[in-house]
């Protein structure tokens, strides 16, 4: 009965705070949506696996579609039909992730738009949404997560993915952009760069580095954004500048777990056109499904949408964090790891 009773003790505190996250919005003058979780075309990102479905109508017909990984696509195109600033809480999928810790195969994400702003102006949202949450929860700027101290209060530290190569592994991250000198940099702090299929690309050797290297040296005890992603990470992102190897993307780290990925909305849509064709190279290389390039979507930034920035955030973390939970399976009443292996 203590279980029971503390499972839904969980239950409770966790629909609070999605109250309180609607409540942040709405007195914003955002417009709560609802999209599709069952679409018929879906992110072509190389990096993320989708579930594929396949289903029949009345009269036998087959129809093959998508879980959406994120609701990014749908959200906008209601941004071209002249929606202003949007948002959603809704249901996610993603495969060939770890069962448990900070992944579950199906989850909960928060996305938000606002338009005529960049990414600055979506992160001193994101700021402020956390403060909201805390200071509601806890009447104080922080918290308590594992025996740890995390100060949210603002400002919040920034650095850009360029300042945490140099400061982190004294890396140049512009000099990275020749393939063969970050090949040659990853040899020599002892990775082992073996024969992938179709050769390692740019983003393997970012991703070496980053996860072992720098993700776990970020402040515990601080909620911080890294911001100003290369190219190579930033499919969706719009570019600093014309020439820039950087795109206005950034993410949100609170004691050391990321929550939340935003960027400056990308308009152009030849732009975004030649972007989603090289994930769909990549993909192949990757002996992945080559996921085919959602047309609507093209049309709708083709149509026109304003100037507009979004953030994704993962809210089964960012309660983790707010209750103190380690495991996603003791946040979740019906873990798939629990399920699937029981």
């Amino acid at each position: 009965m203590k279980k029971i009773k503390k499972i839904k003790d969980i239950q409770i505190k966790r629909a609070q705070i999605l109250d309180l996250i609607r409540d942040f919005f709405k007195k914003r003058g955002f417009l709560e949506v609802q999209t599709p979780i069952l679409t018929k075309d879906i992110s072509t990102e190389p990096y993320i696996n989708p579930f594929s479905v396949q289903f029949s109508d009345d009269r036998d017909r087959t129809y093959h579609g998508y879980l959406i990984t994120s609701p990014e696509y749908s959200l906008k195109k209601l941004l071209a039909q002249g929606f202003g600033n949007i948002f959603e809480i809704t249901k996610a999928f993603r495969q060939k992730e770890a069962l448990g810790g900070l992944h579950n195969p199906e989850f909960t994400i928060l996305e938000w738009y606002r338009i005529h702003a960049n990414y600055r102006q979506v992160m001193k949202d994101t700021e402020e949404l956390v403060c909201y949450l805390v200071k509601k929860l806890y009447h104080h700027l922080y918290l308590f997560y594992q025996g740890k101290k995390i100060d949210v209060s603002l400002p919040w530290p920034r650095i850009s993915v360029k300042q945490a190569f140099k400061k982190y592994v004294q890396i140049n991250l512009d000099k990275t952009k020749n393939l063969n000198y970050f090949k040659t940099i990853a040899k020599e702090k002892g990775y082992r760069i073996g024969p992938a299929s179709g050769g390692v690309n740019w983003n393997d050797l970012f991703y070496l580095i980053f996860l072992n290297e720098i993700e776990p040296q970020l402040p515990k005890d601080r909620a911080i954004i890294l911001y100003d992603y290369p190219l190579p990470q930033a499919a969706l992102a719009k570019k600093k500048s014309k020439k820039s190897f950087y795109a206005e993307r950034f993410e949100v780290y609170v004691g050391g777990m990321e929550i939340a990925n935003a960027f400056s909305e990308l308009s152009d849509w030849r732009e975004q056109l030649k972007r989603l064709k090289e994930d769909q190279i990549l993909r192949k290389k990757l002996n992945k499904e080559v996921i085919e390039i959602d047309k609507t979507f093209i049309q709708a930034l083709k149509s026109g949408i304003p100037l507009a920035s979004g953030n994704a955030l993962g809210i089964d973390r960012l309660q983790m964090l707010l209750l103190d939970i380690k495991d996603i399976d003791e946040l979740l009443p019906f873990p798939a790891k629990k399920m699937f292996n029981s």
